[in-house]
């Protein structure tokens, strides 16, 4: 995949399920990874009263590699599931991927 990033997407709850179904939905994303997280703020009026006590919130980070290209597209597919405040998300390009295990393969005569 050439020019390849990851978006990182952190969100609510209750948002999680509607994000999954359109990166599923998506042409050209062949998967992603979603872990729950603790969110910690200094900002507490968004959170509930256990959030409060508790001093963090549930939330949901998704992790989608993609070409640079798909950005455009990745985003707007994303913006009407994702219209409340303060969804935060950013993009990190990717120096080097690859899967452990696979066989290497052999430098050419020419190399």
């Amino acid at each position: 995949m050439p020019e390849c990033q990851i978006l990182t997407l952190v969100v609510p709850v209750d948002v999680k399920d509607d994000v999954v179904d359109t990166l599923i939905e998506m042409e050209g994303i062949t998967g992603f990874n979603l872990e729950k997280i603790a969110g910690f703020s200094k900002e507490h009026s968004r959170f509930n009263l256990r959030e409060q006590v508790g001093g963090y919130r549930e939330l949901y980070r998704f992790e989608v590699i993609h070409s640079k290209k798909q950005q455009p597209l990745l985003l707007s597919a994303l913006r009407p599931v994702c219209d409340a405040p303060r969804i935060r998300y950013w993009i990190t390009p990717i120096l080097e991927q690859g899967h452990f295990g696979e066989a290497a393969q052999a430098p050419s005569a020419n190399d």
